[in-house]
C-alpha cells in the first residue's frame, strides 16, 4: 500500500455546500446519499444553546439600559442574522470555523475504491475524537462527503472560552484554546500539529501508510520553524565577527626581513619580531582554522540564504496566491451569496406555491371528502328512496289502488281508509257502548281486540244455546213423531171407511175437529225450519198432510154436492 499524506487544514466554512443545500459542479449526486451526516444542529440553535443563557445572566447584572445586549448574541457580534456562511467581524472573530480532514488524494483514495471505505473509517473514529477531546470547540455540523473526488470531513464549530468578568461565556477563539491547554502566539499551531499526530495514529490503526509531511515547494513553515531559522542566522552572524575581524587585521600586518617596517613605518627589535613571527604563525594556524569555520558558517549561511530565499519566495507566492484566493474567494462569496438571495427568493417563492399547493391540496382533500360524504348520503337516499318506493307500492296494493292506476292519489286514498276508519271505529264505540273519552283514548286495534272479545263470548253462548237447541230439537222431534201417529190414528178414524162409519154424534165432530187441528199444524211447520233441519220426517208429514187435505177437500166436496 502506498503512502498517504494527510490534510487538516482551515476551511473556508459552508454550511450550503456541506450539507447539500446546493450541488457544485465536483459533486456526483448519485453518491450523494453514501454522505455521512454526524452531527447537524442549526446555527441559530446552537447560538441560543451556548450563549442565551449567558446574556441573560449579563443583562441581569446590569443596571444601565445601554449596557444590556437588547439583540440575541450572534446580532449583538456581526451585526447580522444568523447565515450559512462565515461571517468576519472587526475584530478578526469568525461567526464559526471550519476544519477540513483529508487523507490521500484523489489518485491514492478516490471515491469508490476500496482505500475509500477505510478513509471514511478514519474520518468517521477522528470526528468522534474530535468532538469528544476538544470540549471548548462546540462542533454544530460534521459531515463526511463521498460525492466527491476524495473522502474528506468538514468540521463546523464554535470556540467558546469563559470568563470572569463582563460576559461569562463567549465566543473565544484564543480562550477556548486555553482552557484547553495551548497557549501563546502559536496556540492555534501547537493545536493542529496534535491533531494531525492524533489523526495520523487514527489512520495508521486502520492499517494505512502515513508519509511525513512533505517540506518543499507547497508546503509552508510553521512560525516556530521560520522564527529558529532567523535567530540560527542571527547567532552565526555574532560568530563570524570577530573572525572576520582577526582575518582584516593579519592581512594588514606585513613582515619582510629583521628590521622590517610594520605598516606607519613603525621598526621593532628583533626580539619583537620574534614574537611577532610567533603570532603570526599562531594567527596562521587560527586562521585556517577560522577559514574552515568560515566556509561551515558560510555553507551554513549560504544554506539558510537559501532557504530564507525559498521562505520569502514561498511567502510571495503564498502572499499572491492569498491574494488571488481571497479575490476568488471575494467573487465566489459574492456569486454564492448572490446566489443565496436568488435561492433564497426561489426558495420563498417555492415555498409559497407549496403553501398554495397544500392548501389547493387540502381543500381538494375536504372536497373529495365532502364527495365522498354525499355520496354515501345519495347512495343512502337512493336505498331509502327505492325503499320508500316499494313501501309506497305495496301501500297502494293494500288501500286498493291497482298497479297501472296512475290517476288515484295514494294520500287521497289513505284519507278515505282513515275516514273509513274513523267511521268503524265510531261504529265498533258505538257497539260497545264507550264513552266518549274511551273512544278517544281507546285506539282501533284495542277496540277491534275488545270487540273480537265480545264476539268470542256471544259465539260461546251461542254454542250453549245451540246445545239447548239440539236437546229441544230431539224432544221436538220425539214430539212430532208422537203427534204425527196421534194425526195418522186420527185421519185414519176420520176418514178411513172401515172406522169412520162407527164414529157419530160427538165423537164424530171430536174425531174431525182433532183432523183439521192435525191439518193446520202440518201447515204451519214451515214456521219453525230454522230451528231444525229437514229430515225424512219432515218429508214424511207433509206427504201425509197433503194426503189428509185431499181427503178433506173430497169430502167437503162430497157435503156440498
Amino acid at each position: 500500500m502506498a503512502e498517504k499524506r494527510i490534510s487538516h487544514v482551515v476551511g473556508k466554512g459552508s454550511l450550503s455546500h456541506n450539507n447539500r443545500c446546493f450541488f457544485a459542479k465536483n459533486v456526483d449526486t448519485s453518491r450523494t446519499p453514501q454522505n455521512v451526516e454526524i452531527v447537524r444542529i442549526p446555527l441559530a440553535k446552537a447560538y441560543d444553546d451556548l450563549f442565551s443563557e449567558a446574556v441573560e445572566r449579563y443583562n441581569n447584572k446590569q443596571t444601565r439600559k445601554c449596557r444590556r445586549i437588547d439583540t440575541d448574541y450572534f446580532f449583538h457580534l456581526f451585526n447580522h442574522k444568523v447565515c450559512d456562511y462565515t461571517l468576519v467581524a472587526n475584530n478578526k472573530q469568525k461567526s464559526f470555523y471550519e476544519d477540513l480532514v483529508q487523507v490521500g488524494d484523489m489518485h491514492d483514495t478516490g471515491c469508490g475504491t476500496p482505500d475509500a471505505e477505510i478513509a471514511k473509517q478514519c474520518l468517521i473514529e477522528y470526528a468522534e475524537h474530535y468532538i469528544k477531546n476538544n470540549p471548548n470547540f462546540y462542533v454544530f455540523n460534521a459531515v463526511i462527503h463521498m460525492d466527491e473526488a476524495t473522502p474528506h470531513l468538514h468540521i463546523n464549530y464554535i470556540p467558546v472560552g469563559h470568563y470572569s468578568k463582563g460576559l461569562d461565556t463567549r465566543n473565544a477563539m484564543a480562550k477556548a484554546l486555553e482552557e484547553m491547554g495551548y497557549t501563546g502566539v502559536n496556540a492555534a499551531t501547537k493545536w493542529r500539529e496534535h491533531e494531525r499526530g492524533v489523526f495520523t495514529e487514527i489512520c495508521k490503526s486502520h492499517g494505512l501508510e502515513i508519509a511525513a509531511p512533505q517540506k518543499s515547494r507547497g508546503y509552508n513553515f510553521t512560525v516556530d520553524e521560520y522564527k529558529d531559522i532567523q535567530e540560527e542566522k542571527k547567532r552565526l552572524t555574532e560568530e563570524l565577527k570577530p573572525l572576520r575581524e582577526m582575518e582584516l587585521a593579519a592581512d594588514e600586518s606585513s613582515i619582510v626581513g629583521k628590521k622590517q617596517l610594520l605598516s606607519h613605518n613603525i621598526t621593532v627589535t628583533p626580539e619583537e619580531f620574534q614574537q611577532l613571527e610567533t603570532q603570526k604563525k599562531a594567527v596562521a594556524v587560527q586562521t585556517l582554522d577560522n577559514q574552515k569555520k568560515l566556509k561551515g558558517i558560510a555553507d551554513r549561511e549560504k544554506a539558510l540564504d537559501e532557504r530564507e530565499a525559498e521562505i520569502a519566495a514561498k511567502e510571495a507566492e503564498s502572499t499572491q496566491l492569498s491574494i488571488e484566493r481571497s479575490a476568488s474567494l471575494d467573487r465566489r462569496e459574492s456569486e454564492i451569496e448572490t446566489t443565496n438571495r436568488q435561492s433564497v427568493f426561489l426558495m420563498n417563492k417555492a415555498e409559497n406555491q407549496m403553501r398554495l399547493a397544500t392548501a389547493r391540496y387540502n381543500e381538494q382533500v375536504e372536497l373529495n371528502r365532502r364527495y365522498s360524504e354525499l355520496n354515501d348520503k345519495f347512495r343512502k337516499l337512493d336505498r331509502e328512496n327505492a325503499e320508500y318506493s316499494h313501501t309506497l307500492s305495496e301501500i297502494r296494493q293494500a288501500v286498493g289502488i291497482a298497479y297501472s292506476d296512475d290517476e288515484t292519489d295514494t294520500l287521497d286514498r289513505c284519507r278515505e281508509i282513515v275516514d273509513e276508519n274513523h267511521q268503524i271505529k265510531n261504529c265498533i264505540a258505538k257497539e260497545l257502548h264507550l264513552s266518549y273519552k274511551q273512544k278517544t283514548s281507546i285506539k282501533l286495534p284495542d277496540m277491534l281486540k275488545m270487540l273480537i272479545d265480545n264476539f268470542k263470548s256471544k259465539l260461546k253462548e251461542q254454542e250453549e244455546d245451540k246445545s239447548v237447541i239440539a236437546s229441544l230439537r230431539e224432544q221436538l222431534s220425539a214430539v212430532k213423531e208422537e203427534f204425527r201417529k196421534v194425526a195418522y190414528a186420527v185421519n185414519e178414524l176420520v176418514y178411513a171407511s172401515k172406522y169412520k162409519v162407527g164414529l157419530s154424534g160427538w165423537a164424530k165432530a171430536l174425531a174431525e175437529s182433532i183432523s183439521l187441528f192435525a191439518i193446520n199444524c202440518l201447515e204451519k211447520r214451515g214456521e219453525y225450519d230454522d230451528l231444525y233441519n229437514g229430515t225424512e220426517l219432515d218429508a214424511e208429514i207433509s206427504k201425509t198432510a197433503a194426503c189428509f187435505k185431499d181427503q178433506q177437500k173430497s169430502e167437503q166436496s162430497r157435503y156440498v154436492r
